[in-house]
Formats: C-alpha cells, structure tokens, sequence
C-alpha cells in the first residue's frame, strides 16, 4: 500500500523522514514500510509492506477531508483550503513533521514492485543488521589547530603550525570523524580508521594523529539551498527542473595558510569549552566514554602540551630544507638516494623540516670525512636508511624509538629499483625505491633515480570515485598541475614522460623527457593525445624478459594481414620459427617451461607470436595491425607467455547472458554447490589443506603444501600454530568471498587460454581446436564437439558464441602449440571480434565445453560497433595535452558505473540483457573502454536511467578484521551503510536493495558466508598442551640427530609497507604471506587485485632467497681460508638455528603510536622449518633410502585423509580478463599510475 505525503518540509531526504517517522511508526508497531523524499520537494510516499499497516497510519494520521462550508472562516494553522479546481479536498492535517502540518492520503498508484521486494528484503535481514546508531552529541569547540607532536624536556607537546580561531562543530559518526569550521564553511571528513591515536584530557582538549590527510569539502553551497527555499517561499523560485543539485567543492586544504603545511602536518587539536563538574559528566566526557566503548581507535588519557610555532616556521623552514637538499645534489655531498628519502621524511610527514636539515647535515659531514679518508665505502647505504622510515613511531605519552635495519632488496636482470611518488587531493608522498618489472626504458639507461613511477589516487590509496555530491574539480586541477609542473625532488624536476623522468648526463649528453620519446620512435603522425599517450606507453609496458635479436641472429620480417569483408582475421598476432623461440626460452625462467605463445613487444609493435614449424632457421614474421609506430629498437621483449592454463572461472556479466540464453538455472547450482562442498571440506584434513595450498599457488617457493603434510607424518597439528591457522583462513576466506559476492564459480570442464589464429587453413569458418597441458590438475581438454567461447567482460547477448572444436591429426603443425585457442582464419567474420570485439594482441579467451549447458543454449547475433575515430588536434601533440588527457580520463572513467547499471537493469528488466537499455549500456561500455585510445568520453547523462532499488547480490558483505595476532574476525552484523548521519555523511548514495529472483540472486543468497566461515573455516583449537612450535623442535631435533645472519624480517616488513595501498597503513603479515590483499567489506578493488599479483612475486622472491641461503650458505672468509665451504650439515645447523631463532623470539605488545616493524614478524619460523624438511628429506634418502613418510597416522581434521581428496578445479581467475587489459592501455595502468 502507498501513502501520498504533502507539505514536508523541503530540506529533509527520505532518510530524515524515515527518521522522523520513527516514533510514530513504533507507536503502531509499525516495521515494514520505506520513506521516499527527494531534497527540495514537498511531496512524498511512504509505502507499507502490509495494506493493513498503511491502512492503520492513515486512521491515526491520515488528512481529514471536510466540507467546504468548512472554511468559511479565515484559515488555521493545518488546514487546507484548495479550491475546487485543485486535485486535493479542503482537508486538516493530523501529522506534524519539524514543525510542519503534513498532509498523508491514499495515493492514486499502485505500490511499485520492487519497492516492495526492497521492503521485503530488508525485513528479512532486519535481524542480521548492525545494532542501532548510537546517539551521537556534536562538540562545540572553540577553535581548530593543525601542527605536529614534539618531546620538549620529556614531555609530549601539540606545535600548532595553524589555527582557526572560530566555532568548530566536531561530531564523532559511525565511521568518520567530522569537523566543521562554521565561518569558513570548510568540513573536515577523517576516516576512524586512519586516526593512529586520539590523546585527550578532561579538560576538553583532544589531538588526533592521522595516517593519512582529511578530506576536506567546501559547504558553503548550501547557502545556495537556503536561497532556493527563501525563494520559494516567496513565490518566485525558479522550476524545479533548473535547479542543480547542491554539491560540495573538495578542497585541497581549509585555507592559503593551512594549505602551505596541511600536507605534511598530520596532528588536529580541538578543544571544548566545559565545566568541569564533579557529577556531572559533559557533553566531551560523555562522548570520550561513548568512543572508548566503541573500542574502535586507541585512545590515551594524557595532559598534553600545547605551543605556538616558534622562528622559523614551517613553511619557511621547509623552503631552506629543499634549497638545501638541492644544493648537496648539485655539489655531490650526499647520493640522490639519500637526498630523496631526506625529503620523504618530511613530505610523508615522519619529522618536520628542521630535523631533517639537522641530519641532513650530520650526514653531509660523514660523508665528506669518508671521501677525505678514501675508504671506497658509503658510511650509510641507502636501503638502510631507507628503513629509517619503518623505525620511526608515531611520538606518543607512551614510548619512543628510532632504529634503523640493513639493505633487503636489490636489482636484477628482470627487476629495477625505482622510486614512486603517490600524489592525492592535497599531498605528494615520495616512496621507495621499490623492485618494478623492467620496460625498455628502464633498459635503456642504467641509472634509473631519474625515473619515477607517479600514482594518482585518494588519501588512502584507492582510485578517486564519481559522487554525485561532491564536485572533484579541484583535485583534477590540482593532478594537472602536477603533471604539468613535475614533481622536484633535491633540485630535481620530474616531469611527464609515461612516468616521471628528470633531465640526467648518459655519455656525455643531457637527456630529457622529450628527447627519450624521441629514441623510442617516430610519434610524429600521432595528433591523438591519447593515441600518442598509449603508444608512448606502450614501451613502459612490464617486460621482464628480453632478447637481443642481433645477438641471437633473429631475422624479422613484414608479413600481411588475413583480411576479409573489412575484417582483420589475424588482427595482433605473428608467428615465430623454433629456432627463434628456443633463443626466448633460454631467457626464461624454469618455472615457464618452453611455452609456444608469447606475448611480446618489439620496437612499434605489440601482440602475440605463436610458434610456426614451417619457418626456417631464426626468423619472427610481423604483421601490419601489430605495427603501432615506427621504432628502430631491435629487442624482442617479453610481457607473458603460455606456460600453463587458466581455470575456468563464471562471473556476473556472464552468467546474465547464460541465463538469458537459456542455460538451465540446475547448471549453475550444481556448480556452486560442489565448490561450497569443496572449501568446506579443505580443513576437514591436512591433505586436503596441503592440496588447497598448492593448487592456490600458496607459498610455492617455500614448498608450503609438502611441508603441511610433514607436519601431518611428524604428528604434529599445523592449527595449532596461530599464524598458519590464520593462513589458510584466509585463503579460503577470499575463495568464498568470490564465490558469493563475485559468482566467481569454477566450471571444471572450461578453461581460459590465450587465443591466436590457424595459419594453415585447417580449421574451417565457426571451428576452433583448444589444446593445452592438463598436468594433474585439470580436466582433459575437449574433444570433437560444440563448445561455448567468449571473453571478459562481456555485457551484450552476442558476446557469447558457439563454436564447434575440431582436432587435427597428431602430426599436424597446429598440434605443437600448446595453451591456447586456435580460430579459424576462414569465414565473413573473425570469431575473436564478435566476443566482445576482441582481437589477438593478448586476448584471453574463455572456453566451456560441458554439454549440459552446451547444448541447451541458444546464441544471439553478435554486436557491430562502428570504429570510433580518435579526438585529433591540427597541430602536433605537446606534454601539456597528454597531462590533459591524462587527467580527463581520471574523471570520466564510468567503466564501473556503466558495468554496475547493466547488472541492475538486466536484474531488473524481464527481458535481462536483451532489453534495449541494456544493449545500449553494452555500446556504452565498448565506447568507454576505447576512451583510453580515442579520447571520446561517455557522458554519464546518456546512460539510461535505473531505479534507485538495487538487487541484493550487490550489497556489500560482513566486515572483517585482521587482528595484529593473525585472527581473522567476521562480524556477525551486514555492513550497512550509515543510517546515523543522514545529511553529514558525503560517501555517495544509499543504496537499498532487494532479493533478486534471477539466478545471480539465488546464487548470492545460497552460500552462507556467516554459517561456512563460523562452522567449515574457522578453526577452534584448544590450547592445551605444548604448543605447535614446541612440538616442531622436538620432532625435527630428533630427526636432526638421527643424521648426525638472515635479513628476512626486515623483507617481509618492507613488502607489508611498499604492498600498502597507503604506507603508514601497512598490510598484515597474514597478506604478505598468502599474497594477496584482504578487502575488509567485501572483495578486492582492481588496485588491489594489481598490487596482490606484485606482492606475491615479492614473497615468493623473499623466500626463495631467504632459502637459499639457509641451505646452501654463501662461505665466508675463514671458511675458505680453512678449506670449509659450508656442506650439507651447515645448511642443516644452519637451517636448525634459524628455527631456534625463529621460535624463541616473544611478540610484543603493540600500542596504538608504534608503527609495525621487523620484531612483529611471525613466519620466519615456518620458512626455516620448511627449509630444514627439505635438507632432511635429501639427507635421509642418502642415508636410508627414503625420506621420512607422508600421510601416516593421524586423526580427522589433522591426520590421514578422512576427509577425501579435494576437486582440484577452482582457481581464481586474473583480473585483467574483466576489464581492460585487452585493450593496451599500458600507460594507464588501471587508470592511475603515470611514470615521469
């Protein structure tokens, strides 16, 4: 039933009317009804799950309808008196809302819908959802300070470098702090998660120190909304449909002088004016208690200091300090390394300039007295002052401490130590350096401080999203500018290059950014600013491995195109003759095998090479569509290879378009239910653990499955150990939270392959031939049957095709490429094109050939987009207009809001994606991924429009919490969105939701995740007895004797920083080890799907170093002096007292202003346990002829295989395959990342 509600007062939303409701609707033991009001209207509906519900609200409040006789006399207060024209009866109001008589009837339309499935979800969740918002009390202080903590004669001091000497509204939300400055209309908007430490006293003072800048918003915008409503209650406001919904300006800081140190100052003092009674607790007090049982920051009671700046000040102090630093680069007194972490100290906030000048002088002077002594050596290296930055603690009441570590990194053959800036809304944090994959620049020239890898994003790391209420110009002036003006470091000026590049002497020549691009190729009939910009980064693109085809006597040659009725059938891909591929294997390492496809870049050119052993000696044959530029470079460089296959994994987009293809809804149950069994089943007994972890890839250079297992033989119990325990919760907690809020569902008989085309002809026009090497962990490739093909992402009905496998004979050329699908070259049209419009640069295709759902399907006819032309110039492309395309796509990249409207309408509309708004956003979204090469946006105004209700398999999960102890905790409660701050909360739209009927609902709603995780993936070990580690020291002792300085730590902690989405928010051991990034409510972002893949190339580098040098020990001088060079039973002492080491060492108690450091490190212990297995594996089977057993004994959930042996199916699918790493936007690199 719905209620018609008029004369509301016009400034309220539907939440503040649902609030306003609230008492009422208790009263009438009313809980199942939704509010709708948009801001600035009088109107309004409120809908009632249950007509007798609406029916008793409109018997106690409900208008009154009375006689027109009725009015006679002048009118009240609450009455009504429309005139017979008008559509409402004279009538009195029985409802009163902030001060206003409001009129409710019946309204005259039915009740939508889907309003009331939203209503209807929402009741059904009502006892899953958060507890009820606390009261909130907002402070009144009288003034506003930003500065910095210092010690001064041992005690802990506020310096306020700025201050506002005005009333400012502090309100502590659900999940922000909230300031704001009432004269200066600026709102400060700080996330509770990045508070370090809140120090108050009872005085009504407080400090918070912050990990990362405020948002700040302008709000004075909303006079304009006290305007729009003075003037309409005169008479003259202007129609509704010109009015601009209000938004706030983000501001780089609150003011001129704020913004000189708001950047590098991270402490905000407050103070409110109370009494101090001793009854009576104040409106501070009461909130102080009320934020301390909310146990969510740390706080500590303490008198803190407060003091005014003194001479010189901080803006002055650090001009001197960047003149300084400039002046030591230019005369070559300290390395450029060391200059750039002077300046980081103070641009991330960690000293304030004067500090930084002092020891940038203490070291000036080592230095000079090193050079006077001509020992040869650095008195400090710059990987360990590097680590300065992991030592230094926030300064707290508690406790201080500086310590600097030795070097954990350096460079390889495929990996360059490189130096990052993160610029935001209002900093520029300098980071660094880090190992990146090597490009052909970084080739090129051998001193890579001169290059910067830049990233664009929010204070906390993530990518900047669009919000309606908030206007982002600012920050895009602000990222122009930057990228324009360059970034100086030490008197260095990084500008715009792909990345950042400074000018530097190679030979005798100063080298600049231009003169680079220059060397890299002819961009000159490039008038596109961003066809130049991919070209150009297209030799930044990730290239690990090279060959020199000089060296290795590789010809290269033109060859044409397949084409056919317009189309480009061999579009990206070549071929490449045995003797030339044996050339690139050699360069490979072991774990890639000899692979037959590659995914390459030479000079202009980019795509795939496939194997063709009808080519004669060393050659490599080019086609015309992977030419992008003209480039004289002769390495044939290497961005990925088919070494293996990819497990078939479904997604959103595409189980959509199966459905509405007609794939049975069973299929897809069925599917899902054997994976939930499958992860259910993993704890149930250590092999199944140990499969999980290997299949999962999980620890491979460490061996972390075999050394489960032994564990398991030794009768020892893994889950006793906190840290492994929590290992393998998270694993498997990703894996479910794919499953539910992903559908990211294995199909066992399916895989993803790169694709390329037949060149000999033998397949015919709609067949393909997959072929790739099962091993032991995949399903037999398919024979001759039907298959279904298609590509991520995939929005429109076309982009799924049939195709029909054929196998050629065993001596046929195509049966030696292996991992990948092969197209035909015949036909009217390319089968890679209609998927989606893919093409074979690099594509990944994915392949299903399970005839249940094969041969029930019926195909749609494929989309035709017309080549969209790129945005040209009349004059040649300048660094200026790449900055400015750069910064346009930033703001106009809807590819995730165009993604999120299709899978609403296509829920939504009985025709799913074949209705036509959903074709149109499929077009839509084709057009916005070409953006990065045309430079055409998609407006998001020709987007076709969706109602506000949203299907439930969109709503966010369970929050977790990664404990700094390796506990993973899921709350029990959804995580909604916050009901408490109604107006004063800017994080985007509240979106409600309901229970889809379609099949990604049913899937969503069918797994569990509360029940799986608290019964199948937690584990509850008693802690009786002696622990994990304790048991593991004995057991290998024994074993040890039945035979007869590592910087790992320091590593692994560095990984923790440099892996951060933000560098004072470190990542948790727990993440470095299983290598990948847990979002806290929900799954990953595509930013930390990207770092994941990187921080677990780092682990598996660390380890496998680590490893290295515990068993095979590097001899030291007195050693090979003697003759000894450390054998078989050093590495096993070795190896032994590590494990000592690695167990005796006590966790300390972390506080809230210590930052994470090397002594909180809890793997290494399992790293040399493993390494001591493996050396007591080889060792027994020299001497006993076998190796100590496996799988021996033990009981359910610890021993034996009780539980079965795992479906070794599943394995998440890469990232790049849904969005845009089929389209060669390498100088983007997921939008954000630019190099200088």
């Amino acid at each position: 039933m719905e209620v018609f509600l008029r004369n509301l007062p016009p400034d309220t939303t539907d939440r503040g009317l649902q609030k306003q409701l609230q008492h009422c609707m208790e009263c009438l033991s009313i809980t199942d009804y939704l509010a709708e009001k948009q801001r600035g209207k009088t109107i309004g509906h409120l809908t009632f799950l249950r007509e007798a519900d609406g029916k008793r609200f409109l018997q106690h409040h409900g208008e009154e309808v009375l006689p027109s006789s009725h009015f006679a006399q002048p009118l009240c207060q609450g009455f009504s008196n429309n005139r017979p024209a008008t559509r409402h009866p004279p009538s009195r109001a029985r409802l009163r809302i902030m001060g206003k008589y409001v009129f409710a009837k019946l309204s005259n339309r039915k009740p939508d819908k889907l309003t009331l499935k939203t209503i209807k979800h929402e009741a059904s969740q009502r006892g899953h959802a958060e507890a009820p918002a606390e009261h909130v009390r907002p402070l009144h202080a009288a003034e506003l300070s930003c500065g910095y903590h210092a010690f001064i004669d041992g005690k802990l001091i506020f310096v306020a470098e700025w201050i506002a000497h005005e009333l400012c509204v502090v309100k502590f939300a659900k999940r922000c702090l909230f300031m704001e400055l009432t004269q200066q209309k600026v709102k400060l908007r700080i996330a509770l998660q990045s508070i370090i430490e809140l120090i108050w006293w009872q005085d009504g003072s407080a400090a918070v120190t912050l990990s990362v800048a405020p948002t700040f918003l302008d709000t004075s915008t909303n006079d304009e909304i006290d305007s729009l409503i003075a003037a309409l209650a005169l008479g003259f406001a202007q129609p509704s449909n010109q009015r601009r919904p209000s938004q706030h300006q983000r501001l780089e800081a609150i003011d001129e002088d704020h913004a000189k140190i708001s950047r590098f100052c991270m402490v905000y003092y407050f103070k409110v004016p109370n009494a101090i009674t001793r009854h009576v607790n104040t409106d501070f007090q009461n909130e102080i208690s009320r934020m301390r049982h909310r146990d969510i920051i740390p706080m500590t009671r303490y008198h803190l200091g407060f003091r005014y700046a003194s001479s010189p000040c901080f803006s002055d102090a650090l001009v001197s300090l960047r003149n300084q630093l400039a002046n030591y680069n230019s005369d070559g007194s300290l390395p450029f390394g060391l200059l750039f972490l002077l300046q980081a100290l103070v641009a991330n906030s960690y000293l304030p300039p004067a500090t930084v000048s002092a020891l940038a002088q203490e070291l000036a002077k080592r230095f000079t007295r090193t050079k006077k002594a001509e020992t040869g050596r650095d008195p400090i290296s710059v990987d360990a002052f590097k680590k300065l930055f992991d030592w230094i603690d926030y300064p707290s009441p508690l406790e201080r401490r500086y310590m600097v570590r030795s070097k954990v990194a350096k460079e390889t053959q495929d990996r360059a130590l490189i130096f990052r800036a993160m610029v935001t809304p209002t900093r520029v944090l300098l980071l660094g350096p880090e190992l990146e994959p090597m490009n052909r620049v970084l080739r090129k020239f051998s001193d890579h401080s001169y290059f910067i890898r830049a990233q664009f994003c929010d204070e906390d790391g993530q990518d900047l999203f669009y919000n309606a209420k908030i206007s982002l110009d600012t920050v895009y002036q602000r990222f122009k500018s930057v990228l324009t003006n360059g970034i100086q470091v030490a008197g260095r000026v990084y500008k715009l290059l792909a990345w950042l590049s400074a000018p530097f002497l190679h030979g005798n020549d100063f080298v600049f950014p231009d003169q680079i691009i220059t060397g890299l190729g002819d961009f000159s009939q490039l008038y596109s600013p961003a066809r130049r910009a991919a070209r150009i980064g297209q030799a930044f693109s990730d290239t690990p491995w090279a060959v020199d085809l000089d060296e290795h006597h590789i010809q290269v040659q033109q060859i044409p195109d397949v084409e056919r009725n317009g189309r480009v059938f061999s579009d990206g891909v070549g071929i490449i003759s045995l003797g030339a591929l044996e050339a690139v294997h050699s360069v490979l390492p072991k774990s890639k095998g000899t692979p037959t496809c590659l995914q390459i870049r030479f000079a202009g050119a980019k795509g795939m090479l496939a194997v063709d052993p009808s080519l004669k000696g060393n050659q490599i044959c080019i086609r015309p569509s992977m030419v992008k530029f003209k480039s004289t470079d002769m390495q044939l460089e290497i961005c990925d290879v088919a070494s293996k296959p990819i497990p078939m994994v479904l997604n959103r987009q595409l189980i959509k378009i199966l459905e509405d293809m007609g794939a049975p809804r069973n299929w897809f149950l069925e599917l899902q239910s054997r994976e939930v069994s499958r992860l259910c089943g993993i704890t149930s007994s250590v092999y199944n653990t140990a499969s999980f972890v290997k299949i999962q890839s999980i620890g491979e250079s460490i061996q972390l499955h075999k050394f489960l297992r032994q564990t398991e033989a030794m009768g020892v119990d893994y889950r006793r150990d906190r840290f492994l325990r929590g290992a393998i919760e998270a694993i498997l907690l990703r894996e479910l939270r794919l499953l539910k809020h992903k559908a990211r569902i294995p199909v066992k008989h399916g895989m993803t392959l790169f694709g390329i085309m037949d060149e000999t002809g033998y397949l015919e026009e709609g067949e393909v031939y997959v072929t790739y090497d099962r091993g032991d962990r995949h399903a037999e490739p398919p024979g001759p049957c039907k298959v279904i093909v298609t590509r991520s992402p995939a929005l429109h009905p076309g982009d799924v095709q049939l195709a029909y496998n054929n196998i050629p004979p065993d001596d046929h050329p195509l049966c030696q490429r292996r991992n990948c699908v092969v197209f035909s070259r015949l036909g009217a049209r390319d089968l890679p094109s209609q998927l989606s419009g893919g093409d074979l640069d690099g594509d990944v295709f994915h392949i299903i050939w399970d005839s249940e759902v094969v041969d029930t399907v019926q195909t749609f006819e494929p989309a035709s987009y017309a080549r969209v032309s790129p945005l040209e110039l009349d004059r040649p492309v300048e660094s200026a207009d790449m900055a400015a395309f750069f910064v346009d796509f930033m703001k106009t990249d809807h590819l995730g809001v165009i993604a999120t409207r299709h899978m609403i309408l296509a829920d939504q509309k009985e025709c799913g994606t074949l209705d036509q708004n959903c074709i149109k956003l499929a077009e839509l979204h084709s057009s916005a991924v070409d953006f990065s090469k045309s430079g055409r946006p998609v407006e998001l105004t020709h987007l076709p429009r969706s109602d506000k209700w949203r299907p439930d398999f969109l709503a966010r999960g369970p929050q977790i919490t990664i404990h700094e102890r390796s506990e993973i905790e899921m709350n029990s409660s959804i995580a909604c969105q916050d009901e408490e701050d109604d107006e004063d909360s800017e994080e985007g739209p509240r979106h409600r939701f309901y229970a889809s009927e379609k099949i990604l609902g049913e899937l969503y709603r069918s797994v569990d995740e509360q029940r799986i995780w608290a019964t199948d993936i937690k584990m509850v070990i008693a802690a009786e007895g002696l622990s994990f580690w304790d048991q593991m020291q004995t057991a290998l002792i024994e074993r040890v004797h039945a035979i007869g300085p590592v910087n790992y730590e320091e590593a692994i902690h560095g990984a923790m920083i440099n892996g951060a989405e933000h560098p004072h928010q470190p990542l948790r051991e727990l993440e470095v080890f299983v290598g990948f990034i847990m979002n806290k409510s929900g799954v990953q972002t595509t930013r930390q799907r990207d770092r994941s893949v990187k921080l677990k190339e780092e682990f598996e580098r660390i380890t496998t170093n680590i490893m290295r040098e515990m068993r095979h020990p590097t001899p030291v001088s007195d050693s090979v002096s003697n003759g000894k060079t450390g054998g078989e039973l050093g590495a096993l002492e070795l190896c032994l007292a590590c494990l000592y080491e690695g167990c005796r060492k006590e966790q300390r108690e972390m506080r809230p202003s210590q930052r994470s450091s090397a002594e909180d490190i809890e793997s290494f212990k399992v790293v040399a346990a493993a390494s001591l297995m493996r050396e007591l594996a080889i060792k027994e089977r020299e001497m006993f002829g076998q190796a100590y057993a496996f799988g021996v004994g033990g009981s359910v959930g610890v021993g034996g295989r009780t539980g079965g042996k795992i479906d070794a199916s599943g394995v998440d699918l890469d990232a790049r395959s849904e969005v845009m790493a089929q389209n060669g936007i390498e100088q983007l690199n997921g939008s954000r990342n630019i190099t200088l």
